[in-house]
């Protein structure tokens, strides 16, 4: 599709490898095409929204499916019924979600910290105190456990909405509860920026934190787009709409697959040739007793008109081959993409499947469960 854009707009967008740019023979006008993210990305002092094509509500829904392997959002969980953009909507949903969390105070935990005293508290730190210190009995080295707000919990919510506070594209109306969100958790530390984001272990103690941490991680894992080609910075909010898809087909066929025993491994690695110089990572193999089974590659897009490309039939006869298998399988988020399967001359049977990625997750995981029944079925594994 054919954009009229700033000359450094369609520089940021290809140095950042958001999109294909090329010029035309229009002034300021260029080929946008590819688009790999959506959500929303400052370059130059413009403001450039990525729109997916996937409803909001659907893309929140893949979200938590792919995190969770189960629906841990609903559509009651957001309130941004009027919302058809990413970042908006995900402002709206964390605010919902960290106000409830945090509606009862914040959470507390202990801490180990170590500290110079001029009492003795928790566990004395004798060889600190020799070597720091020179012999001399006060302060006294200690490490002791304190009961806190500055928990990992916190740090994760205060820092997403930090960072929310920053980003374009967030309602005004969103603003002010971000900042009392922030007001709560004041003395909390805030994650730096490229610092890992801790891990936060489910449990009983956290429960009333779950949807609002991972709403709060999908904030981290996407706020830290930036590039820089030349004067040119590109820095906002944007998901990888290709792993989006991958990551929920991939939690969705490992839970269709369990009734059939065998694990689902992601990013198989393997090689091609006798030496093993040619890596090969199929996207999914299903392993029963030690032997590769089925053999599954997801493709987020398919070629320009709803054409499936032929290299991905070559990769997946070889995929086959290699493993000794008669069938494979290609899945497509393909939108309007007919669904055929090709007979190898003298080689496998390849099954293409198109889903739509407007379909609800219930649908789209009742064809990953019919997928594993077909599979199952013709390798004639019981339930």
């Amino acid at each position: 599709m054919v954009h009229r854009l700033p000359r450094a707009v369609a520089v940021g967008l290809a140095a950042a490898n958001i999109a294909t740019v090329a010029p035309t023979f229009g002034a300021d006008e260029y080929r946008v095409s590819g688009v790999r993210k959506v959500g929303v990305v400052r370059i130059a002092g413009h403001t450039v929204w990525l729109k997916p094509k996937t409803p909001v509500r659907r893309l929140f829904a893949m979200l938590g499916y792919a995190r969770a392997g189960s629906a841990i959002w609903t559509e009651d969980d957001f309130g941004f019924e009027e919302d058809d953009e990413l970042v908006p909507a995900l402002a709206h949903a964390f605010v919902r979600q960290a106000s409830r969390a945090l509606a009862g105070g914040p959470l507390r935990g202990y801490v180990t910290r170590e500290d110079a005293l001029p009492l003795v508290r928790g566990r004395w730190r004798i060889g600190d105190q020799l070597t720091r210190r020179g012999g001399q009995p006060l302060p006294v080295e200690v490490s002791f456990d304190d009961y806190v707000e500055d928990i990992a919990e916190n740090q994760v919510l205060l820092t997403a909405a930090t960072r929310l506070l920053r980003l374009p594209g967030v309602p005004a109306d969103v603003l002010g509860a971000l900042r009392r969100i922030v007001r709560v958790v004041d003395g909390v530390s805030v994650i730096p920026v490229g610092a890992p984001v801790p891990v936060v272990r489910a449990d009983r103690r956290n429960a009333r934190y779950s949807s609002a941490l991972a709403l709060a991680s999908l904030v981290l894992s996407g706020s830290s787009v930036e590039q820089r080609a030349g004067s040119v910075v590109a820095s906002g909010f944007l998901v990888d709409m290709w792993s989006v898809f991958e990551d929920f087909v991939s939690a969705a066929l490992r839970e269709a697959f369990k009734p059939y025993g065998g694990v689902l491994v992601v990013q198989y690695a393997s090689t091609l040739d006798v030496e093993g110089t040619v890596k090969i990572a199929p996207d999914l193999v299903w392993v029963v007793d030690g032997v590769v089974r089925a053999c599954i590659d997801v493709k987020y897009k398919v070629e320009k008109h709803g054409q499936y490309p032929n290299a991905d039939l070559y990769q997946m006869a070889a995929y086959c081959r290699r493993f000794g298998l008669r069938e494979g399988w290609l899945v497509y988020a393909a939108g309007d993409a007919t669904e055929a399967g090709v007979q190898i001359v003298d080689g496998p049977s390849i099954c293409r499947l198109a889903l739509r990625t407007d379909s609800t997750p219930a649908v789209l995981g009742e064809q990953m469960r019919a997928i594993a029944q077909e599979l199952a079925r013709s390798l004639g594994v019981p339930a």
